[in-house]
């Protein structure tokens, strides 16, 4: 058996969905206009404050539960 533990610069990308350790859904979203990259919140439709990089991103939030989750997103 082989397993694969993602370290969070491997989850943190754009348009990657993210399970934090309460169960909280975030997209990672690039902002064109005032550039950066934030987090959507999928529970309670926040974002985030804005950062530089996506490194600095995930650095923030990281979190040893935090699991990458394959989601479809479907706008109406």
């Amino acid at each position: 058996m082989k397993i694969n533990f993602k370290k969070p610069e491997d989850i943190y990308k754009v348009g990657n969905v993210i399970k934090a350790y309460d169960n909280t859904l975030f997209l990672v979203v690039e902002i064109i206009n005032g550039g950066g990259y934030a987090l959507v919140n999928l529970t309670d439709n926040t974002v985030s404050k804005a950062y530089e990089t996506l490194g600095i991103l995930g650095e923030t939030f990281s979190n040893e539960d935090d699991t990458l989750v394959e989601a479809e997103i479907n706008v109406l």
